[in-house]
């Protein structure tokens, strides 16, 4: 890899530090929102009999940070990411897993952003003061729902871009 100005340094920097928090803040939101759920008799989604028959409002409340800040590192890390890319006119030829590392951010993408606009309600609904959790419980529904087992896929995909960054396989020798 030839040498990178130090503004392509910067956004690098700024673009794995900010995917790192991502990946972790993610998670994080994932499991926080599937322990809200227990499984019927017809595999359907239920609201966990502690949360039953309690007010949700400040348990959802306290989503907010994690729903926001996955939110916002998710956009600097795209943000970033591709500046790097555009200013660094490193070869993707030569870097097989820099390569494979933008495919899998790629693939990921439009499902990400999708699941990332039903964040974006939620966090519209706790900050509009919302009494509605009802409303917002069935987002979250929706969020696991819709996509299925994308989300875990999607982490196993991420967590594998620094095993690729660290080992650099499929780099051409000069």
């Amino acid at each position: 890899m030839h040498r990178l100005s130090l503004l392509s340094k910067i956004f690098l920097t700024i673009a794995l530090a900010s995917g790192t928090l991502w990946l972790g803040s993610y998670t994080v939101k994932l499991f926080s929102i599937y322990n809200f759920f227990d499984l019927d008799q017809n595999n359907s989604l239920i609201l966990k009999s502690a949360l039953s028959n309690v007010d949700l409002k400040p348990v959802i409340f306290e989503l907010l940070p994690v729903l926001t800040f996955s939110l916002i590192s998710y956009i600097v890390f795209i943000v970033f990411s591709a500046a790097f890319l555009f200013l660094s006119k490193i070869s993707l030829k030569a870097n097989g897993w820099l390569f494979i590392s933008i495919m899998i951010v790629l693939i990921c993408l439009p499902f990400e952003v999708f699941l990332s606009l039903k964040d974006y309600k939620i966090i519209n609904l706790i900050m509009s003061g919302s009494n509605n959790s009802q409303e917002m419980i069935e987002i979250i529904k929706s969020r696991i729902t819709a996509l299925s087992s994308f989300p875990i896929v999607s982490i196993i995909l991420h967590y594998s871009i620094f095993i690729l960054l660290v080992f650099k396989p499929l780099t051409k020798k000069n």
